[in-house]
C-alpha cells in the first residue's frame, strides 16, 4: 500500500509540472505542444504496454472492433472527448487561466457524485449531500458575482464525466482504453503535422526543444503509468482519496510559478466548493479508516 500512496502521489506530481510545462515550450501554438506531447508519448505508452504485458488486452478490443465495426464510432467520439481536455490543460496555463481550470479539477468529483446518482441511480450519503450543497452554493455565488461561470471550469468538471461515462458504456476501461484514445489522436496530430507543418518547421522545433520535446513524452508516458500501477495497488477509497492531490498541486502551479491570483469576488464562491472537496476527502479518510479497521486493506 505504501508503494501505491507513493506513486500515487508522483503521477500527481508530474501531472503538476506537465501543467507547467507549456511554458517551457514558448512561442510554439498550444495545438503544436499538444501534438508534440502525443507524438512523444504515445510511442512511451507502447513501450509501457509492453512491459506490462497488457497487448493481449490490445488484442481482445481489436477482436471486438472486428466484431463490431460500428464500435469505431464510440472510440473515436471518446478521443474527441479526451482531446478537448487535454487541449484545456495545455491552453489554460499559457493563457492565465490555471486557476479557473484547476477549479474544474477540483469540481470533477463533485460532479462525478452527481451524475452517479442522476444515471446510475446511486445513492448520495450524509456528507456527498453537504458536499454537493456546498459546490452548489459555491457555483451559484460564482455566477451572481461575476454574472459568469468560467468556461474551461465547466467543460472540465462536466466533460470528463461524459468521457468516463462514454468509456463505461463502450466498456473500455483500463490500457486498453488508453492505447486506443492515444492511437486516434496521435493519428490526427501526425496528420496536422503533415498537412499544416514543413519539414523544415518540424526540424527546427525539434532543434531548438531538442531536450524539452523528449522529456515531454517521457514525463506524460510515466505519469501514466504510476497512476495505473497505482490504481492497481490501492483500494478504490484511498485511491480516489489521493485523486485530490492533483488539483491542489495545480492550484500551487498556478499560484506561486504562473503567477496568478484570487480575485475578491472569487473568494467565496472558491471558498465553498474547496469546502465542498474537504468534505468529500474527509468521507473518503473515514472510508479508509474503517477499512483499515476491518482489515480489508492489509
Amino acid at each position: 500500500m505504501i508503494k501505491g500512496i507513493t506513486l500515487s502521489i508522483l503521477a500527481s506530481c508530474l501531472f503538476g509540472l506537465l501543467y507547467y510545462y507549456p511554458v517551457l515550450l514558448q512561442p510554439l501554438s498550444v495545438i503544436d505542444i499538444f501534438c508534440w506531447r502525443l507524438l512523444t508519448s504515445f510511442p512511451a505508452i507502447i513501450v509501457l504496454i509492453s512491459i506490462e504485458k497488457q497487448w493481449p488486452e490490445i488484442a481482445m478490443l481489436l477482436t471486438r472492433i472486428k466484431q463490431q465495426p460500428s464500435l469505431l464510432i464510440g472510440l473515436l467520439f471518446s478521443s474527441l472527448l479526451l482531446t478537448i481536455q487535454m487541449l484545456i490543460f495545455i491552453w489554460a496555463p499559457l493563457n492565465g487561466h490555471g486557476l479557473s481550470a484547476s477549479l474544474g479539477y477540483f469540481l470533477l468529483p463533485l460532479t462525478m457524485v452527481i451524475i452517479g446518482q442522476l444515471v446510475y441511480q446511486e445513492k448520495l450519503s450524509f456528507l456527498q449531500k453537504i458536499s454537493v450543497g456546498l459546490a452548489v452554493l459555491g457555483v451559484i455565488i460564482e455566477i451572481y458575482m461575476t454574472q459568469a461561470f468560467s468556461w474551461e471550469t465547466a467543460v472540465i468538471a462536466l466533460g470528463y464525466p461524459i468521457y468516463f461515462m462514454v468509456r463505461r458504456k463502450l466498456q473500455i476501461e483500463g490500457i486498453a482504453g488508453t492505447f486506443s484514445d492515444f492511437f486516434f489522436i496521435f493519428l490526427g496530430c501526425l496528420g496536422y503535422f503533415l498537412i499544416s507543418h514543413r519539414v523544415n518547421k518540424i526540424l527546427d522545433d525539434l532543434i531548438h526543444f531538442h531536450l524539452y520535446i523528449p522529456i515531454l513524452g517521457i514525463i506524460t508516458a510515466l505519469a501514466f503509468a504510476m497512476y495505473f500501477m497505482a490504481r492497481r495497488l490501492l483500494p478504490m477509497g484511498l485511491f480516489g482519496l489521493l485523486g485530490y492531490v492533483e488539483p491542489v498541486l495545480l492550484t500551487i502551479v498556478s499560484a506561486l510559478f504562473l503567477h496568478e491570483s484570487i480575485s475578491p469576488e472569487h473568494i467565496v464562491s472558491y471558498g465553498l466548493i474547496w469546502s465542498s472537496v474537504c468534505v468529500l476527502a474527509l468521507e473518503g479518510c473515514l472510508f479508509v479508516l474503517r477499512a483499515i479497521k476491518r482489515k480489508i486493506i492489509w
